[in-house]
């Protein structure tokens, strides 16, 4: 129970982290991550009665920190890195406060907090139960989600960047999952042959590449490289024109004289 609700409280750590950045991570580094949460739950079992002890356990709390921030993705620089930590912990305080409080005033016996930890004294039969409804109800809110999103059919793009803007007509499909390799910053893809060329982007991806980075992609069509940037802003507005800045990188295909228009994941604007 120990390990299985620890690791359980890590996913949720991450997941809010991946809604507040608009970031996806690879389920595997997720996995990982969590399992490294779970791991460390076993420091309540350490004395920590004196000085020499506590200071052991909060330094092997913080690394423990470090590396699940860390297993999550490659970094681009210290300062994405540093920039994921700070968000990361700022949400495991957020629901260590909500914990703590609620266990204070509660006066509950169900949970136990020691080093760090919480113990939630409760059997594997309701643990399991309690993980089977949680997953039969955020499915089903993703399922209104998606058709929320489905009846919302008119969206606009707006990329500025400069004294250049450009709007397009915009699509939501979630099956667009692309994202910086990097980063794990979602994409918005631009087919469109304007941008193409106003970035010169038709000399064989040579020396005009400067602020680009080539990204593999898939589609049922096939697969290949799309040029990806942080060049930019991009707001996206819907059928009631309200507009929401998303963060995300700006992938540029060529439309070939045929409709311009984005593809962007609906999990941007939430």
């Amino acid at each position: 129970v120990l390990l299985v609700t620890n690791f359980i409280l890590t996913l949720i750590y991450i997941e809010t982290l991946a809604k507040l950045t608009h970031k996806v991570f690879s389920n595997l580094r997720i996995f990982s991550s969590s399992c490294l949460g779970g791991i460390l739950s076993l420091l309540i079992i350490a004395d920590g009665s004196n000085f020499t002890d506590a200071v052991i356990i909060t330094i092997a709390e913080l690394l423990g920190i470090l590396l699940t921030v860390f297993l999550l993705q490659s970094y681009e620089s210290i300062w994405g890195y540093l920039r994921t930590l700070f968000i990361f912990t700022a949400v495991k305080v957020m629901y260590t406060g909500v914990t703590l409080f609620y266990w204070e005033f509660s006066e509950t016996k169900i949970i136990y907090a020691k080093n760090y930890t919480f113990y939630f004294n409760i059997s594997v039969f309701k643990l399991v139960a309690a993980v089977i409804s949680a997953y039969i109800l955020l499915t089903l809110y993703e399922i209104i989600s998606r058709k929320k999103f489905e009846r919302t059919l008119k969206y606009e793009v707006i990329f500025s960047s400069g004294n250049y803007m450009l709007k397009l007509p915009a699509i939501a499909d979630s099956g667009n999952r692309l994202c910086d390799s990097f980063t794990g910053t979602p994409v918005v893809i631009f087919y469109c042959d304007e941008l193409f060329f106003h970035f010169n982007l038709d000399d064989d991806y040579s020396e005009n590449l400067t602020g680009f980075r080539l990204l593999p992609y898939n589609t049922i069509n096939g697969s290949g490289l799309i040029p990806v940037t942080t060049k930019g802003q991009v707001s996206i507005i819907d059928e009631k024109r309200k507009e929401i800045n998303v963060r995300c990188y700006v992938g540029i295909v060529r439309s070939y004289n045929s409709k311009s228009r984005a593809i962007f994941n609906p999990a941007l604007l939430r």
